[in-house]
């Protein structure tokens, strides 16, 4: 018997099982448009690995998860697929079934990384002292959308709080910041996800160099060597660093930041990298002494590591 663990993106699902927690076997990914749902994805998953008897399931799904732990529903909003933790249940057996949002499982999974599955981007010569034996880190996920997930650890294991933090408006600062660059332009940024997103990087480079050619926030990131590019780039860094740093007022995450996602990946362990953390590291006049190590989550695999990990509640 195992517990399935599914990774359930808006464009590929990855799949795989887990004995014990970890670690994982038969781990495969499939394009969603090839299947009409969810169950159709799973049954044909389960057939090539020769049907194993499931004896529980989490999937971790890149949309927002909602009701109670005995009736959770979540939505794969670009695909219009709807997943039902009770109707899961009961296609497969009676078995417990648990849904995640995608962040909550990037921070179950933290507890089991591998060096090698981090990049340090910043460690803090002086880290804040930790409180008690709880340690607060914060999930920061951006990709296709923005979100984060803040993290508890103690020595029972990880408590991951939900949250759909891209549509919170730009803080203050950050709005400023825009307002001296792009003039009115900045009125068009009124969320962390019209900023920090795939479509935000892009719409935010249109702003920035109106004269130059169009290009997707994928394309921004290989043509760092451009010279309005390199001016973007360290542009953008900043404004990265600027969010970091209220995020690190927030939410006290002293055991670290942890970036995840394809556009914080390639911008941080790349071309923005050092611009990000030259302004990360200033010390905040109100907090001299607050600082938090920042780290880039490499391991693809890490979200079906989350699930893998998580523990069901006590009944």
């Amino acid at each position: 018997m195992a517990r399935l663990v599914v990774d359930l993106g808006g464009t590929n699902c990855r799949l795989a099982l887990a004995k014990g927690g970890r670690p994982l076997t038969a781990v495969q990914s499939y394009q969603n448009a090839k299947f009409t749902g969810f169950s159709a994805l799973l049954s044909h998953y389960l057939a090539e690995t020769d049907r194993p008897v499931i004896s529980e399931m989490v999937i971790a799904v890149a949309g927002p998860v909602t009701g109670p732990a005995t009736a959770q529903k979540a939505e794969l909003t670009n695909r219009g697929w709807q997943l039902s933790a009770r109707d899961l249940s009961r296609e497969w057996g009676a078995i417990p079934v648990q849904l995640l949002n995608d962040l909550s499982a990037l921070g179950h999974s933290l507890a089991d990384l591998k060096h090698s599955d981090l990049a340090v981007i910043h460690a803090t010569p002086h880290p804040s002292a930790q409180q008690g034996p709880v340690v607060q880190k914060l999930v920061v996920g951006i990709g296709t959308g923005f979100n984060l997930s803040p993290v508890f650890a103690d020595a029972q294991g990880s408590n991951c709080l939900k949250s759909e933090y891209g549509h919170v408006a730009l803080p203050l600062d950050l709005h400023q910041a825009l307002v001296a660059q792009l003039g009115a332009k900045a009125a068009d940024f009124t969320t962390l996800e019209c900023c920090f997103s795939g479509r935000g990087l892009a719409a935010l480079y249109a702003a920035f160099a109106p004269d130059a050619a169009p290009r997707s926030g994928a394309q921004i990131l290989a043509a760092s060597r451009h010279n309005e590019v390199t001016e973007f780039i360290d542009f953008y860094a900043g404004l990265l660093a600027l969010l970091s740093r209220n995020l690190l007022k927030g939410f006290l995450p002293l055991g670290g930041l942890y970036f995840a996602g394809a556009v914080a990946r390639n911008l941080l362990t790349g071309p923005g990298g050092s611009a990000f953390v030259t302004a990360y590291s200033q010390r905040d006049p109100k907090f001299p002494d607050l600082g938090a190590p920042v780290f880039c989550i490499l391991e693809d695999a890490a979200a079906l590591k989350g699930c893998a990990g998580f523990r069901f509640p006590a009944a």
